[in-house]
C-alpha cells in the first residue's frame, strides 16, 4: 500500500488504530470506496478522505475480503496491516456509523465553543423582476424589509456576532430590488465598525456600473453569484422578466463585466435540465469568448432541484459531467464547493445554528434559504419565540437508517427525510459517479476545481 493523498489529519488522528486485535475477524469498511484503472488500484477513504494506491497483489486480497470476513491471519499474510490501521479495512463487529458521530462529536469540541452567529443569510425582500419558470419560491408571499426592521436588524447583528469579521450574505428574490435596504444595513454597520463582508446571489440585471463600485466599497462584497440559463434564445423565456426591455441577456452580460472590473469574484451558476442541456455546450464557448480575459470568473452547471427528482436524473448528471469536461478543454475555471480534504462537520446551515441564521424580510428566523416559510422559530425582535422548534433543529440529526448503510455518509447530509430539498432518491449513483470522475481526475493530475468557499457551508 503507499498512500497517495493524505487527508483529514484530525480524522485520522481519531480513527487510526496502533495495533490489530489478532484474534478479531475483518471485513472492509462502509467508508471505503473501490476504484480501477489502466492497473492502477485505488481505495478511497470517504470518512479520512485518505487516497491508497494498491499492488495487483494486494488488490486481489482485498476483494476477497468484500465476499467474506477473513481472520487476522489473512491480513498479515497479505501485508494489509496499514489499511487495517487506517480502518479501510475494519473489526467485524465495528460500529462504523457510531464512530462517524463521535468523530464528528470530537472534531467540533476541539475547535472550542465559540458564542454568536458568523454568517447572516439575510432575505431583504423575497420579491422579484423575473418569474423563472423553475422557481422553487413560486407562491411564497412577496415581502420586502421595512426600514424599522433593517435598524432593528443592524442592533441584532451588534448584539449577536462573534468577534472578528463576519459574513453577510444577501438572497431573495431579488436582492437587489432591495438595494436601498442593503445599502442602509451595510452603511449603519460600517459607522460601527463591524468588521464584515458579503456575498450574492443574483441575477444582475439590475446591477449598474455605479452600483458595482457600491457594493465593492461599501457592502465590502467578496462573491456574487449570477443566476443563467444557456444562451440568450434559452436564458430570456425561461427567465421570464417583468420588463424584457430593460431587464435581458445583454443587460446582465454588461453587468457581469461591471461586476468583475470591480475585483469582485463572480460565480456564474447555468442551471440545467433536458430543455436546454443539448444547447448548453454553445453557450460555454460564448461565455469563454465573452470573458477569456476576467481571472476572477468561474463557473457552475446545476442541475435543478427539479430535475434530480426524476428517474432520468442520472442521465442528465452524466451530460452536465460531459460538459464540465468541455468546460475544462475550454480553460473555463470550474467552480466545485467540494471540499474533498476535510470531514463535513456540518451539511449546510440547516445544522448549523450555532453560527448561521436565516432572516426574512420582516425578521422572521429561519434555518434553511430554500425553505423560507418552514422551520420558523424567533425574530429579530423577540429573539426565541417557538424554543421546542428552535431545540429541534438545534439538535444533532439522527443518522436515518438508508444514510447509515451508505459509503457516501460523511460527505452528505444524515438527515434526508427532514424535507432536505437537496436530497434526492438516486443520490447513492450520483455520489458514486461523482467519486469515480474525481478519482480520475486524480490519477490524471487534473486541477478541475477552483478554490473552494467554505463559507457558504
Amino acid at each position: 500500500m503507499k498512500l497517495l493523498k493524505q487527508g483529514d489529519g484530525g480524522v485520522a488522528k481519531i480513527i487510526n488504530r496502533k495495533q490489530l486485535n489478532n484474534e478479531a475477524e475483518f471485513r472492509i469498511s462502509l467508508f471505503t470506496f473501490f476504484y480501477c484503472e489502466n492497473d492502477r488500484y485505488l481505495l478511497k477513504n470517504t470518512l479520512s478522505k485518505e487516497i491508497a494506491e494498491l499492488t495487483e497483489q494486494e488488490w486481489k486480497a482485498v476483494n476477497q475480503i468484500r465476499n467474506e470476513p477473513v481472520g487476522y491471519r489473512f491480513i498479515k499474510d497479505n501485508g494489509l496491516e496499514q489499511l487495517a490501521l487506517k480502518r479501510y479495512i475494519v473489526e467485524k463487529d465495528y460500529d462504523e456509523v457510531k464512530q462517524y458521530k463521535q468523530t464528528v462529536f470530537l472534531i467540533k469540541t476541539m475547535r472550542g465553543p465559540e458564542k454568536g452567529y458568523s454568517f447572516y443569510n439575510i432575505f431583504p425582500t423575497t420579491g422579484c423582476n423575473a418569474r423563472c419558470v423553475y422557481c422553487f419560491e413560486e407562491g411564497f408571499q412577496c415581502k420586502t424589509m421595512s426600514m424599522e426592521t433593517a435598524d432593528r436588524l443592524v442592533d441584532f447583528i451588534c448584539e449577536t456576532r462573534r468577534n472578528g469579521k463576519i459574513i453577510l450574505r444577501w438572497f431573495g428574490g431579488e436582492p437587489l430590488v432591495a438595494k436601498h435596504i442593503i445599502h442602509h444595513i451595510c452603511n449603519e454597520l460600517n459607522k460601527r465598525d463591524v468588521p464584515f463582508h458579503s456575498l450574492m446571489t443574483t441575477n444582475a440585471s439590475l446591477m449598474t456600473k455605479a452600483l458595482a463600485h457600491e457594493v465593492k466599497e461599501m457592502w465590502h462584497m467578496k462573491r456574487v453569484q449570477v443566476s443563467l440559463d444557456g444562451a440568450k434564445e434559452d436564458y430570456t423565456p425561461r427567465k421570464n422578466y417583468i420588463s424584457p426591455d430593460k431587464h435581458n441577456y445583454d443587460v446582465v452580460m454588461k453587468a457581469i463585466h461591471y461586476i468583475a472590473d470591480e475585483g469582485i469574484k463572480v460565480r456564474l451558476r447555468v442551471n440545467i435540465d433536458y430543455n436546454n442541456v443539448d444547447r448548453i455546450k454553445g453557450f460555454l464557448q460564448e461565455m469563454k469568448n465573452e470573458f477569456n480575459d476576467m481571472s476572477n470568473i468561474s463557473m457552475q452547471l446545476v442541475e435543478l432541484i427539479q430535475e434530480q427528482k426524476k428517474d432520468s436524473c442520472i442521465e442528465l448528471y452524466k451530460k452536465l459531467f460531459e460538459l464540465e469536461d468541455y468546460m475544462i478543454k475550454l480553460g473555463i475555471p470550474l467552480y466545485s464547493k467540494t471540499d474533498d480534504s476535510k470531514i463535513k462537520t456540518n451539511y449546510c446551515m440547516s445544522d448549523s445554528l450555532d453560527s448561521h441564521i436565516v432572516i426574512m424580510p420582516d425578521g422572521i428566523f429561519n434555518n434553511c434559504d430554500f425553505l423560507p416559510e418552514s422551520h420558523i422559530w424567533g425574530n429579530i425582535f423577540d429573539g426565541v419565540t417557538d424554543k421546542a422548534k428552535f431545540d429541534e433543529l438545534s439538535s444533532v440529526p439522527k443518522v436515518d437508517e438508508k444514510c447509515a448503510k451508505c459509503p457516501f455518509l460523511p460527505e452528505c447530509t444524515p438527515f434526508y427525510k427532514n424535507n432536505c430539498p437537496w436530497w434526492f432518491e438516486k443520490c447513492y449513483e450520483y455520489n458514486c459517479m461523482r467519486t469515480e470522475r474525481s478519482l480520475h481526475s486524480f490519477l490524471s493530475g487534473e486541477n478541475t476545481e477552483t478554490e473552494n468557499d467554505d463559507e457558504e457551508a
